[in-house]
């Protein structure tokens, strides 16, 4: 709750900077990515969609491919072990306060240069559209539904619920859509608190033959 409140101060920063960011007018036409080449190959990145969607899917497996490798490191296992027992990683020897603040610059970066990436994709940005609770709140529901503590999870459950509700829930309900989103946090939380990969995992999931869960 703290980190989505603390969103408001860069988002009346950029509101009030008019000569760096022409405040809540917002950027207009940013210079699109430039296009891949590789060998013979040629990927226009901004300028087609289907160039979009390559780009976007080859950046998304490479940061679960560092995600991955990450999590398994010693930097991994320190976050791990933090995130279980403060006191007890203390007691293990490791500075939490400087792994704490070493994950919380990890997710500025991945998350500034995926902004920086989607700026330039679409060309406009304004503070309306990059501060606003629904960019805030996503990735945490995606993380709740998917499962916490799992690499794939939050990653399969953006693939899902994402296009749902754009393509499904939005063209019937264009002021409600996103009571999609809560409906999904309520049903986690009551029935899949690990989130459904997590669940997967874990092997407690709805059975089949039983029709209970197990």
């Amino acid at each position: 709750m703290a980190t989505l409140a603390f969103v408001e101060i860069p988002k009346v920063i950029t509101d009030n900077w008019d000569g760096l960011t022409r405040g809540s007018l917002g950027l207009v036409g940013l210079p699109g990515l430039p296009s891949l080449r590789l060998g013979s190959h040629h990927l226009d990145v901004s300028g087609s969609l289907v160039g979009s969607y390559y780009f976007v899917l080859g950046y998304g497996l490479v940061l679960l491919l560092l995600v991955t490798l990450m999590f398994r490191s010693n930097l991994g296992l320190a976050f791990q072990a933090i995130r279980e027992e403060e006191i007890a990683a203390e007691a293990a020897g490791i500075q939490v306060q400087r792994y704490r603040l070493l994950s919380l610059l990890l997710s500025a970066f991945f998350t500034g240069i995926t902004g920086a990436c989607y700026g330039h994709l679409i060309r406009y940005i304004e503070p309306g559209l990059v501060y606003g609770l629904h960019f805030s709140a996503i990735p945490m529901i995606f993380a709740i539904c998917g499962g916490r503590f799992t690499i794939l999870g939050p990653a399969l459950a953006a693939l899902v619920l994402y296009p749902v509700d754009q393509f499904i829930f939005h063209p019937l309900l264009p002021a409600g859509h996103e009571f999609l989103y809560g409906a999904v946090i309520i049903l986690a939380i009551l029935f899949m608190p690990s989130g459904v990969w997590g669940q997967v995992r874990k092997g407690h999931f709805v059975s089949i033959k039983t029709g209970s869960i197990e």
